[in-house]
Order: C-alpha cells, then structure tokens, then sequence
C-alpha cells in the first residue's frame, strides 16, 4: 500500500475497536482510505460473517472506502455471500499466496 502512494497506520485504535491497517491515500478529490483485518487462522478455521460486519462498522466510523479482509485460511460460505456485492475484497490463502510469489 506505501508503494501505492497510501499512508499506512498498522494497529490504527479506533474508540471501539483495533484494525490491522488503516491507509489513506490522499487525492486532490479527497482522501480514499482502506481498512485491512488480517486474520492467521489455521487452516481448518474459517473467517466468517462476524469479522465482516465488524469490519464494516469500523469502516463506517473512519469513513473508509473499502474493506479488506485477508486471511491464510479460508472463508465461510455466508462471509462469501456477504461479501459478494458488498465493498468487501476477501483475499484467502491461495490469492495471499499468489499475491507473494
């Protein structure tokens, strides 16, 4: 996210909550801001609805552009489903692994 021009907040403290990554990208428009959970689950521990709605309030509270929810396990059939259509980019082991190589 540096490399993109964003200004990156590792374990930014809201009020309420914790988020692993807050980035703000300034614009002559406006700042666009991102807010990252990174989630290392085992394997057989899947990422489910509760982490995205939470994500989402804290996006709602810092005004955030897009949520982002990474993980090196998987996700869960509902947090699929909630995420699709939403502002909600989930990247699971396999695309963190692509995203390394």
């Amino acid at each position: 996210m540096e490399k993109s021009g964003f200004k990156v907040h590792k374990y930014f403290k809201t009020s309420k909550h914790l988020v692993d990554i807050y980035g703000v990208l300034p614009t002559v428009l406006g700042d666009i801001s991102v807010v990252v959970a990174c989630k290392n689950y085992e394997e057989r521990w899947k990422v489910g609805l509760d982490v995205l709605k939470e994500m989402e309030m804290v996006a709602k509270t810092l005004q955030a552009s897009k949520v982002i929810v990474i993980t090196t396990s998987t996700f869960s059939d509902n947090a699929l489903s909630y995420a699709n259509g939403r502002n909600i980019t989930l990247i699971d082991k396999g695309e963190l692994m692509n995203i390394a190589k």
